[in-house]
């Protein structure tokens, strides 16, 4: 985290007092600028919450100066605030260290205030020289950001989103310990930032998908996260230190320091995983968070949560597990028999469970030790065995899974010993077979590798304004992938009986327009489409003559021919 002390020009006010009434009313009155940056460092300090203080990000000022700032006004107003030069500067170091949008402010500024009085009037941000590229930026940030956004479906609760943006910032983003990236911009652009980049990631888009976050500092530990809300309470959740994949351990979270209490911040796990500083000095959070209920509850689970249309899945203390946010328990599925052993006749166990989690096409994936396993929560059959590493001084301690085309590729993380931070990276590639799905006309791909059964993990539906109709499953028997292979789904259309005595001309124009939509599921053979298409076609005859007689008695178009 960067730093920004208000070192202000000396006032001169008591030896130049008869100048000063010579003086304009409004006079310049010195720079903010942060200091040289060689390491994190916290914010100032800022208030301290209570659950009845209003929040500074809340307030008009910070959302007008936001606005304002990403507009890349050079001369801000903000005489109308009243503000003083040490509130305008706890609001415009809060939206450094709170907004990930102004990752091309660096914290300094001027200002003027109205002379004699004290009180700011315009604020003066000083951006960068490539101001002009600024919107290109901020376009490209909002790209990036979006596509994150989309991943998540809406008709999550608020406990699934928190839990989804934690987990993939932890996944897909690496800790800089070069401590040179402090922004989300260049967060997303390169892959690495140090603590203030993921908790102003975090922040972003968890605001973005409606969720209240603000962000957290101690300033002994020169350390940043996050405090979120779920329902009525405030929890605590610090993303970089439950980062595990960039120390090796590739698709593995920590949940540590996921939704936590002020108290358990205070305590953690031992002394040396608290939030305080050697000398005991908290944090500075604009809101309290006093709810214990999650303390510690999520600590076993070792994998992001893996969010399917018909579960939330993790593995959770060597176990294959599903959690369900809203009974707030975890149900076993497997017990998966994992266990990481030093090679040789003496070797002991590391304690711990190192196996990454991913799911692709259907599938769950994992590590062993020496093995990478597929496992179909559908069918929940045995786990298939999907590759073995044969090295004898080494194991694996973390897996990353990607698929293209028609083959998945597993990066396997590989070390003699999990404190070692030495990884030996090998990819194993997997060949597999195409899967084609056909679902009204469109055609969707997803890759099986040799002995798995392939599963559509996708939406069998129909456009939802056609008739209705009932998904009857596919029209051959799903076997074990040996060869490329189409499936195509099969529908019945439900007939509401529909027919042309007493509908208005209106009534009959819509029937037309759904009969338009209904007709490419007609070519595709579905039962009953092509009777009801054919009617349909009856009805739309009739209803062109009558609409043509219609607008040559009125010369005039009453309806158009969408």
């Amino acid at each position: 985290m960067k730093t920004v002390p208000v070192a202000a020009i000396r006032r001169i006010a008591a030896l130049l007092f008869a100048v000063l009434l010579l003086l304009p009313l409004v006079a310049p009155f010195g720079t903010v600028a942060p200091a040289a940056e060689c390491q994190e460092a916290s914010v100032p300090a800022l208030q301290s919450g209570s659950p009845e203080s209003e929040l500074i990000t809340e307030s008009d000022v910070y959302q007008y100066l936001l606005g304002e700032i990403l507009k890349c006004k050079t001369e801000i107003s903000v005489s109308e605030y009243n503000l003083n030069e040490e509130q305008i500067g706890e609001v415009f170091a809060m939206l450094f260290y709170s907004e990930a949008e102004l990752f091309f402010i660096d914290g300094h500024y001027s200002f003027t205030r109205y002379a004699g009085s004290g009180i700011i009037q315009t604020i003066r941000p000083l951006y960068p020289d490539n101001v002009d590229e600024i919107p290109a930026m901020l376009a490209e940030f909002h790209e990036m950001t979006d596509a994150i956004i989309a991943e998540v479906d809406p008709t999550m609760s608020d406990w699934e989103k928190v839990a989804f943006v934690h987990d993939y910032v932890a996944l897909h983003y690496d800790y800089d310990h070069d401590l040179e990236i402090y922004d989300a911009y260049a967060m997303l652009k390169t892959g690495i930032g140090v603590c203030q980049a993921y908790s102003l990631l975090t922040r972003y888009l968890l605001k973005e998908l409606g969720i209240e976050c603000e962000c957290v500092s101690c300033k002994g530990l020169n350390h940043e996260w996050n405090i979120v809300k779920i329902g009525n309470s405030w929890y605590h959740m610090d993303v970089t230190w439950d980062d595990r994949d960039d120390k090796g351990f590739y698709g593995q979270v920590s949940h540590d320091y996921f939704l936590a209490s002020d108290s358990f911040f205070d305590q953690g796990y031992d002394d040396d995983r608290n939030h305080h500083d050697t000398t005991g000095v908290g944090w500075v959070s604009p809101v309290r968070a006093t709810n214990g209920k999650y303390d510690g509850f999520f600590a076993d689970v070792t994998t992001p949560f893996i969010f399917t249309d018909d579960a939330i899945y993790a593995i959770s203390d060597g176990s294959l597990v599903t959690y369900d946010p809203g009974t707030e328990t975890f149900t076993v599925l497997r017990d998966l028999g994992l266990s990481w052993r030093e090679s040789g006749f003496f070797g002991g166990t590391w304690n711990g469970i190192y196996a990454g989690l991913w799911y692709l096409n259907g599938k769950l994936y994992w590590n062993g030790n020496k093995k990478v396993y597929s496992y179909d929560p559908v069918t929940q059959a045995e786990p298939t065995v999907i590759c073995t590493y044969n090295g004898r001084s080494k194991l694996i301690f973390g897996m990353r899974a990607s698929a293209d085309d028609r083959t998945i590729s597993f990066t396997l993380a590989l070390m003699s010993d999990p404190n070692s931070g030495n990884v030996t990276e090998e990819v194993y590639t997997a060949g597999g077979y195409v899967i084609t799905w056909v679902i009204g006309g469109t055609s969707y791909e997803t890759v099986c590798l040799k002995g798995e059964t392939p599963h559509f993990d996708g939406a069998t539906e129909l456009p939802s304004n056609l008739f209705d109709y009932t998904f009857l499953g596919w029209d051959k028997t799903i076997r074990q992938a040996s060869a490329d292979a189409t499936y195509t789904a099969r529908f019945r259309m439900d007939r509401n009986d529909v027919t042309i005595e007493g509908k208005t001309m209106r009534e009959l124009y819509r029937l037309i327009r759904a009969a338009i939509l209904l007709l490419p599921y007609a070519n595709a053979g579905y039962a009953e489409a092509s009777a009801r298409a054919a009617e349909l076609d009856a009805i739309a005859s009739d209803y062109a003559s009558r609409v043509s007689a219609a607008n040559a008695t009125f010369s005039g178009v009453l309806f158009g021919d969408e």
